[in-house]
């Protein structure tokens, strides 16, 4: 069985350096970010991947337990909440049963508390070091947008290697560490097409060309690893999009 089809949903751009999100290139240079998850319409279910950014903390991070990211939030540019696209797309939040994430940071994790009727897939290393990130990394890390995991009304399913949510190879979760230790990107079979959904294993069609990580990934080697896993994939014959390439990104949107 194959899923029927991918919807894309931008929930805000946001314009950093970018060389922030592609190492030592283009420094000075903007790059303006898409920042989406991926809704996968399949015979058996609706699944979200990736929850995308809150607009509450952009509208008041310091209110949202975040003040040290105030100083980013005047490049970033909501699209519409994720709830509010899957409204658009005919849907509502209390219809998607399955949210696996990538990872948790802030552009990923930020509609969590949107789905508490849905099951959430999250790889066991990325739950723990969420909580205690180092130094480089506990920017991205804002606890409001995941400690509603921690609660009795949410579900969680751990996971370690690769989960096969099905059970047929459709929908299918696969580590990629290096960005975060618990990153994890998705391949989905579309009829006639497959399409790797690879987060953030690196930000631009550029960056994973070149096996340029983040500048602030949690490993490199690790990332270059899983950049090299991911263009095996696409050497077989699949669609790879990376998380902040706009190009990437839009050509997928509501589609």
């Amino acid at each position: 069985m194959t899923a029927d089809r991918i919807h894309g949903l931008n929930t805000a751009y946001w314009t950093l350096d970018y060389s922030l999100a592609v190492q030592a290139t283009r420094i000075g240079e903007p790059l303006r970010a898409t920042v989406p998850c991926f809704l996968i319409d399949h015979p058996e279910g609706l699944v979200l991947f990736d929850t995308g950014l809150s607009h509450e903390m952009v509208d008041d991070p310091t209110g949202y337990g975040a003040p040290h990211i105030e100083g980013f939030v005047g490049g970033i540019e909501p699209q519409g909440s994720v709830a509010e696209q899957l409204e658009g797309l005919g849907f509502s939040p209390e219809e998607v049963d399955t949210v696996i994430l990538s990872h948790l940071h802030v552009d990923h994790a930020g509609g969590i508390d949107a789905f508490p009727e849905a099951t959430f897939v999250v790889r066991t290393e990325e739950l723990r070091y969420a909580w205690w990130p180092e130094s480089t990394q506990w920017l991205f890390y804002l606890q409001r947008d995941f400690e509603a995991l921690r609660s009795p009304e949410f579900e969680v399913r751990e996971v370690t290697g690769e989960y096969d949510h099905f059970g047929d190879g459709s929908v299918v979760a696969f580590p990629t560490p290096g960005h975060t230790p618990g990153h994890q990107s998705l391949r989905v079979e579309l009829e006639g097409e497959t399409v790797i959904l690879a987060s953030d294993v690196a930000s631009t069609q550029t960056g994973l060309d070149e096996e340029l990580p983040a500048s602030f990934a949690w490993s490199m080697s690790e990332s270059v690893t899983s950049m090299r896993t991911v263009k095996r994939m696409a050497e077989q014959g699949a669609d790879v999009v990376v998380n902040h390439d706009p190009e990437l990104v839009e050509a997928r949107l509501g589609s």
